[in-house]
Parts: C-alpha cells; sequence; structure tokens
C-alpha cells in the first residue's frame, strides 16, 4: 500500500479493512472518464450504501507510472486534508478511502456518489448551450466557497473547469454543485500547510523503483509539456517546467510566464473562464491550440454578445464580476487579496445591483 494511502473512520478502521470493504463493492455503470482513470458507480452489498469509485490503471512504462501516481498522490492527500475539515465543506464531494489494489494493479479513490451530470454536460443539455444566470449566481457562489476551502488548506485547484463542478441537487438546493477531481492540484507557493508536492515526489520515487504493471494510459490531461507542439517556449522559464490544466482556462500570468506563475490568482482566472462559458456557452477566447488562445486573449477584446447579436441576456453587474475575475494583472484580479470572501461580496453585490434593491 502506497504512503499516501488513507481511509476514513466511517468507512473502515484501518487500510487493510478499507481495501477488502472496496473488493467487496458491487461495480455498476461507469459515470465518469478522465485521462488517467474512470469512475463507476458501486453499492455495498451489505449495508447497500452507494459510492463513486474513481479507478486508476498503473501504466508499465516508468515515466508515465511514475506520473500517474503523481497524480493519484496530490489527490490522495488534498482528500485526506479535506476529510479531516469538521464540518466538511458541502462544495467539495467527499473522499471515504484511498486504496491500492495489488491484483489490479489500480489506485481506487471511494467517494460520495453525486447524482447531477458534470456542469459541461447540463450545459449541453440545454437547447442553448447556455445555463441561465438565475441558476449560475448560486453555482459560482458554491464554487467560490470551495476554492476558499481550498485555499485555507494550502491548495491551488489548477483544473477547475466545468467538466470538474457537478450538480448533486437535494430538494433544498436543486442547483447544489460540488467540487470534484483534485489530481492536478499544487502547494500555494510560500504556504507550508500540507505538501502535496512531497506526497507526489514520493510517489515518483515509488514509481521508479517498482516499474511493474500491464496497463498504458493516456496522459492528455497533462497539457503542454516543454518542448511539445502546441506551445512556445519562450513563455516557459524553466526548461523542466510543465503547465497543467485546460488549455481555454489557464490564467494569462501562466501562459504568459509559465508554471512558476500559478497563484491563488490563476484559480481565480479559471472561475472567470468557466463563468463566462456557463452563462455565453463557450469560452471567451477559445481556440483550436494554446498558441491561438493566447494570441486571441492578447489582441481580442472580452466581449459580451446581447441577445441582438445572438447572445444571452446577462446582467451588467454580473458582466463585472467576470471582468474583475479575467484582469491581466493578477494582483488586480478579483479574489487576489481577500480570497473568496472579496469574490463572494463582489458576487452579493452584483445581485443586489442587478434586482434593483
Amino acid at each position: 500500500m502506497f504512503p499516501w494511502c488513507f481511509t476514513i473512520s466511517a468507512f473502515a478502521s484501518d487500510i487493510g479493512n478499507a481495501l477488502k470493504r472496496v473488493q467487496g463493492l458491487t461495480f455498476g455503470e461507469e459515470i465518469g472518464q478522465g485521462s488517467i482513470c474512470r469512475v463507476y458507480q458501486a453499492t455495498c452489498p451489505v449495508s447497500h450504501e452507494r459510492f463513486a469509485v474513481k479507478t486508476i490503471p498503473l501504466p508499465k512504462p516508468v515515466c508515465q507510472r511514475a506520473e500517474v501516481l503523481q497524480r493519484a498522490a496530490r489527490e490522495a492527500a488534498a482528500a485526506r486534508v479535506l476529510s479531516d475539515l469538521v464540518p466538511h465543506p458541502d462544495e467539495i464531494v467527499r473522499h471515504f478511502a484511498c486504496v491500492y489494489d495489488e491484483g489490479e494493479d489500480a489506485i481506487k479513490m471511494v467517494m460520495e456518489l453525486c447524482r447531477g451530470p458534470c456542469l459541461s454536460k447540463l450545459r449541453s443539455q440545454a437547447n442553448s448551450g447556455r445555463i441561465p444566470e438565475s441558476r449560475v449566481r448560486k453555482m459560482v457562489a458554491a464554487i467560490s466557497r470551495a476554492l476558499g476551502h481550498l485555499h485555507d488548506i494550502g491548495l491551488l485547484y489548477v483544473d477547475l473547469k466545468a467538466e470538474n463542478v457537478v450538480l448533486d441537487p437535494t430538494e433544498q438546493d436543486p442547483d447544489r454543485v460540488r467540487l470534484v477531481d483534485f489530481d492536478l492540484c499544487r502547494d500555494i507557493p510560500g504556504r507550508h500547510v500540507s505538501s502535496y508536492d512531497e506526497a507526489a515526489t514520493a510517489a515518483t520515487v515509488i514509481a521508479s523503483v517498482d516499474p511493474t504493471a500491464s496497463l498504458t494510459i493516456s496522459t492528455t490531461k497533462v497539457l503542454v509539456p516543454n518542448g511539445g507542439d502546441d506551445y512556445d517556449n519562450s513563455h516557459i522559464n524553466n526548461d523542466n517546467e510543465r503547465l497543467w490544466g485546460t488549455a481555454e482556462y489557464l490564467a494569462f500570468e501562466v501562459l504568459q510566464d509559465g508554471a512558476a506563475a500559478y497563484s491563488t490568482a490563476s484559480d481565480w482566472w479559471s472561475l472567470g473562464i468557466l463563468l463566462y462559458e456557463l452563462l455565453y456557452g463557450k469560452a471567451p477566447w477559445s481556440g483550436p491550440s494554446v498558441d491561438v488562445i493566447f494570441h486571441r486573449m492578447m489582441n481580442h477584446r472580452l466581449m459580451f454578445p446581447g441577445p441582438s447579436q445572438g447572445g444571452p441576456q446577462v446582467s451588467t453587474a454580473m458582466q463585472q464580476v467576470i471582468r474583475a475575475l479575467l484582469r491581466y494583472l493578477p494582483e488586480m484580479r478579483l479574489g487576489s487579496r481577500g480570497g473568496a470572501r472579496e469574490v463572494l461580496a463582489q458576487a452579493a453585490l452584483s445581485l443586489q445591483e442587478s434586482s434593483g434593491t
């Protein structure tokens, strides 16, 4: 079992029993997949509890195995710290256990089962490809709180996007959303609350001395390795750095200065992109490659097409929130100084202004 595997007492008394319980689950339909994993619905045949189980097969080649283990270690380290928070943040999916199944040579993460689709699917199900502002306001507030919780424990989320926010409705809140998928997280520069980077480094060492496995996997979520065809190397300061995340959501300073520029402000930029995408049906500077996205970001003004231009009706106040989140200078960006409280205060003010109260 890897050193960063864990279980909470509500799931099992120790790692060994957690593994036995995971192996005893009845797996059902696949409910999601990523570049290194598949997520299944699973049921405990004894208690009839339902879970989501992320299965991460470990590839055989050492370098690929190390990369996958790094990402699993980061997510496990984040999940373990979050699981200790009391109360657990309602805006973040709860992990119950992370175990290594030697027979399958796979990492398995057990978490809460969310009942709705991710926001990307929810948007695609709408006739217009957009979500109404009245619904988006509640969602963006929840996502802001989730990012605030992560930043408080020293964690950059890095990969905020519509696919990583899942609807999990309740009778009281039909638009409740939860943040999932922490495998690209990073330590906040200058903070050392709990080192996710150290967990990832330990995973690399483990992979280098234990390269046995039988599967190979795509790692397309690792977006821009230095020297790749889709990125101009002049934007990277360190030859060994790589950018992580999804192209349309990468912050201006990250595209300009490379991975060293990641900060909490980068997460708030991604929130601005997500907010725009949910309301307008696409990212503001989307394109076929990182180079094109960066060029458009540099040269195309942020546009808010209204109904007369085939766009939605979005309040001026909400547009101002998006503008504030998408300021090019990180230090001037909404959230960069006051964190989630600052973002939530601005969003609440915009709601009052748009309601005329």
